[in-house]
C-alpha cells in the first residue's frame, strides 16, 4: 500500500517483530511503521483484543500520518 500511495502499519505481536522487519526490507519498505502488542495474540479474548486495540490506537494513527 505504501508504494502505491497510501499510509499503512503493520500491527504484529512481539513474537513477529524481527520477521517483520525483515519482510519490509526485503520487500523495499526499511521505513514501513511496526507496532507490536504483547505475544500470544491467539488466546486472548475478544475483550483483551479490545483493550488492547484501544490502547494502539493512538500509536496506530500517529504511524499512519507520519512522513516516511
Amino acid at each position: 500500500m505504501e508504494k502505491l500511495g497510501t499510509p499503512a502499519v503493520s500491527v504484529i505481536t512481539t513474537a513477529f517483530e524481527t520477521a517483520g522487519r525483515a519482510r519490509a526490507r526485503v520487500l523495499g519498505c526499511e521505513r514501513h511503521p511496526q507496532i507490536a502488542m504483547a505475544h500470544p495474540l491467539a488466546s486472548r479474548t475478544t475483550a483483551e483484543i479490545a483493550q488492547i486495540a484501544d490502547q494502539l490506537v493512538d500509536r496506530i494513527a500517529a504511524a499512519l500520518t507520519q512522513e516516511l
